[in-house]
């Protein structure tokens, strides 16, 4: 790409779609007719202005979706950029128009209020604009034959589903269950971190039947819902954690576990009907889920991934506007700490830097000064307390400070591990 090129980049509008399309079908070599032609071509006709687009003499050689995902950290919501359809027509490769396209990309993400970004992609490109490589986690549940001394036992008969719960697993009617499902949702939901805060309309939908073929379950007892398991269904496995049924958002009574796992042993029967081998789910890595599961004799494997060639990769776009977001949640944290002297702190994460007057009453903001003490980190370390993976104390890796014993205590006592969600940060 040369300075003389006549580049812009805006926002996509409702009559880009063909142009759109044509770039994602020439930049990802789309099989026409085949899952992924489908699917890309019912993003760029469904959610034509979720797209930005980068035109050369008016015409669009270059896509790249937002979608903006609001997420739970305590009491309050950070904005989260996901990024993705990022695409170039094929015959411009190699000319420095993706490099264009992802620089306009971070600068529209950072001119509109958006917190952090992530994104699945190749990491020698993606790095040069300040994404660092990011875990996923998941759960995986082989559906292969074991073999148990001499005997050899078929996946089917390894799954444990009591015909009294069986019974009351029923398909999901998007009417009838629309508000229990997000009732469940949200009180699932409520004490973790890193969840999924899921804007809805004031009213449930008021047509629609329940899908036959789609894998949208509900455990109903005696007329009321108490939890929801919804897979998805490949024609092929994606990648490590897409299975070909993958299993991307369930909740459920947290007093009634036994609906979950006859959701998930009804699930994985299904699974095996429809010749998966495996199952992966994006559930949190939550105690009560893991002894569940064990409880009901249903074999899985934790996984935590991390890539290295090509990753989920995460960046904090505004870690000034993140922390004063934040300041109320940790205003709310502060008070649980232990007596300590009032001090400031200058925190740096790249080259942006706050610094932080806190007491036990009350923490102050301030853009410039002087402070006590010095706290430096990276992403890694930084997004990993955010979203309580680790705390504070815990993930010491990419960080230097000056910090003495107590106020090592307070900021342990600011980022804790936490409860969190799985999936909405990878």
């Amino acid at each position: 790409m040369s300075e003389s090129d006549n580049v812009i980049f805006r926002k996509a509008t409702k009559n880009d779609a063909d142009s759109i399309f044509r770039v994602l079908s020439s930049a990802f070599q789309l099989i026409d007719g085949d899952f992924k032609w489908r699917n890309m071509r019912g993003l760029a006709y469904n959610a034509t202005e979720s797209f930005l687009v980068l035109c050369k003499d008016e015409k669009i050689i270059g896509t790249v979706m937002i979608s903006p995902h609001w997420l739970k950290v305590g009491s309050v919501n950070v904005l989260k950029g996901d990024v993705g359809e990022v695409a170039v027509l094929r015959e411009l490769h190699g000319q420095g128009y993706g490099t264009k396209l992802m620089q306009e990309c971070v600068r529209y993400l950072s001119e509109n209020g958006f917190h952090l970004s992530r994104l699945g992609g190749l990491v020698r490109f993606y790095k040069r604009f300040g994404y660092v490589p990011f875990p996923r986690r998941y759960y995986e549940f082989l559906l292969n034959d074991v073999k148990a001394g001499a005997s050899t036992i078929s996946p089917d008969r390894l799954i444990n589903l009591p015909t009294e719960h069986e019974k009351k697993v029923r398909l999901y009617h998007p009417v009838r269950d629309w508000q229990a499902r997000n009732d469940l949702y949200d009180e699932f939901n409520k004490n973790r971190s890193g969840s999924l805060v899921e804007w809805r309309g004031s009213s449930p939908p008021t047509t629609g039947e329940p899908d036959p073929n789609a894998l949208r379950f509900v455990y109903d007892e005696d007329g009321k819902v108490l939890g929801y398991l919804f897979a998805g269904e490949y024609p092929y496995e994606p990648s490590p954690f897409e299975a070909k049924v993958t299993i991307y958002d369930s909740a459920f009574d947290l007093n009634k576990p036994y609906a979950f796992t006859a959701l998930m042993a009804y699930v994985l029967r299904e699974s095996i009907k429809r010749g998966a081998q495996r199952v992966t789910a994006r559930l949190p890595f939550d105690p009560l889920i893991q002894k569940s599961l064990v409880d009901a004799e249903l074999s899985y494997s934790l996984q935590e991934l991390q890539s290295s060639i090509a990753s989920n990769m995460m960046l904090v776009i505004d870690f000034k506007g993140l922390i004063k977001t934040i300041l109320p949640e940790l205003s709310i944290r502060i008070a649980n700490a232990p007596n300590f002297k009032p001090f400031s702190v200058q925190m740096s994460l790249n080259d942006q830097k706050v610094i932080l007057k806190m007491d036990k009453a009350s923490i102050e903001y301030k853009d410039n000064g002087n402070a006590d003490a010095y706290l430096i980190c990276d992403m890694t370390a930084f997004l990993r307390w955010l979203f309580g993976i680790n705390g504070f104390d815990e993930w010491q890796v990419g960080v230097s400070h000056s910090f003495n014993c107590e106020q090592k205590k307070v900021f342990a006592t600011l980022f804790p591990h936490l409860p969190c969600a799985s999936g909405p940060w990878g």
